[in-house]
């Protein structure tokens, strides 16, 4: 059988078909077996209906519905213009183009995908890139070099992605992105995610944590298991529900981590910092109040509000905010308590405690401590003290040949 035409609104029963098969408006194709075969290439004009597994050289729609009960394998091109194709079984072609809709209800394989509107996949896809301008859903797994979505984007098992790249929301099951997840408002990964880089305008989720490079997140981010990355940039505010590993921290706003935070370079926050159990760094600056159950840090401890430690703070040196409260033991090189400020014990090589600052115990080499401060305890230095006339010692301060052992 060569070249077969169907008018329109008539039903047809092919079975194979040595050319092309071109199909009219609202024309129904039914099976001699259960695969349609075309050497050629099938082409609709309007709404068809195909009763059955299709295989072609190359596919082509225009200005309708297409409905195939099977599976379309296509050795080429897959093309629809200006209408919408719906395959109750699988489709595997060269390039797929869509203007408006294609839903699968197999799995989908193909070089390109190219839907202008909706493409939603039952079972796994698989191809080199993804390209959509609404919404992308999968039920299955998503193997994809690259995904463009401009709307949303849903898949519930795990990816395999080298780049996401999503305007408005997206949500994956886990897995692998090699290289960027950009996404414009709200990212969520509900199973472990492996990444380069994620960088999103809103609010990023990582319900089962993740292991990667750097996040940028101009919102909020949340990790809601124990998270390893290179730089952490959060505008407002960052939670860690576990332990979290790095390079470096910088939040604009709140940071919360429940476990340990261990990182090679700083911590910077503009807000508040809350530490479950204990952070090590290099530096750390906080604008405001920092919690930790310990601290310790090889550079600079800088902090503009309250300090509070259970076990201590150690670095090599430490500065406190004016008014600035600190519990738990300081140890550093250099210690200096801004006016006002409140420390417990502080252990260090050099000290300054400035105008109606408070202490507990004092343990120096050599210090100063200007006028208006009170210290409850006693006060012990190796080498030397300037204490203004009016400092008030609840015992005299003395010289000794050796301090106590500080506790960190």
């Amino acid at each position: 059988m060569g070249d077969v035409s169907v008018d329109g609104g008539a039903t047809a029963k092919l079975g194979q078909v040595e050319g092309d098969l071109r199909v009219g408006q609202a024309a129904r194709i039914e099976p001699e077996d259960k695969v349609i075969h075309v050497t050629g290439r099938v082409s609709c004009d309007g709404d068809a209906e195909f009763h059955g597994s299709l295989s072609c050289s190359e596919f082509s729609a225009r200005h309708g519905k297409i409905r195939i009960e099977g599976d379309l394998v296509a050795k080429s091109e897959v093309k629809v213009d200006d209408g919408q194709l719906a395959i109750d079984g699988s489709l595997e072609a060269a390039t797929v183009t869509v203007d408006k809709a294609l839903r699968i209800g197999g799995n989908a394989r193909a070089d390109d995908f190219d839907v202008g509107g909706v493409l939603e996949v039952r079972g796994t896809i698989s191809g080199k890139k993804v390209d959509v301008g609404g919404s992308f859903k999968v039920q299955g797994t998503a193997e994809v070099e690259e995904v463009d979505v401009g709307g949303t984007v849903d898949i519930a098992s795990i990816v395999k992605f080298a780049k996401l790249d999503v305007g408005g929301m997206a949500r994956i099951g886990g897995g692998e992105v090699s290289k960027d997840v950009d996404v414009g408002g709200k990212f969520e990964s509900t199973k472990p995610l492996k990444f380069s880089k994620i960088d999103v305008g809103g609010l990023a989720t990582l319900v089962e944590g993740g292991e990667g490079g750097d996040v940028d997140v101009g919102g909020k981010f949340e990790s809601r298991a124990d998270l390893s990355f290179n730089s952490l940039d959060v505008g407002g505010m960052a939670s860690i529900n576990g332990n979290g590993k790095g390079v470096e921290v910088d939040v604009g706003g709140l940071l919360r981590v429940s476990g340990s935070l261990t990182l090679e370079k700083d911590l910077d926050i503009g807000g508040r910092a809350y530490i479950g159990a204990e952070l090590r760094l290099d530096s750390l600056e906080v604008g405001g109040s920092m919690e930790a159950d310990l601290i310790i840090a090889q550079k600079s401890i800088e902090v503009g509000g309250d300090l509070k430690t259970i076990k201590g703070t150690k670095g090599d040196t430490v500065e406190l905010g004016h008014g600035s409260r600190a519990s738990g033991p300081i140890v550093a090189r250099e210690v200096s308590v801004g006016h006002g400020g409140r420390v417990e014990d502080v252990y260090a090589d050099t000290l300054e405690m400035e105008h109606g600052s408070r202490a507990r115990n004092l343990y120096f080499r050599e210090g100063v401590i200007e006028a208006g401060v009170n210290v409850e305890g006693e006060v012990l230095y190796t080498d030397t003290i300037e204490a203004s006339p009016d400092v008030r010692f609840a015992k005299p301060s003395a010289k000794v040949n050796e301090l106590p052992k500080p506790p960190l």
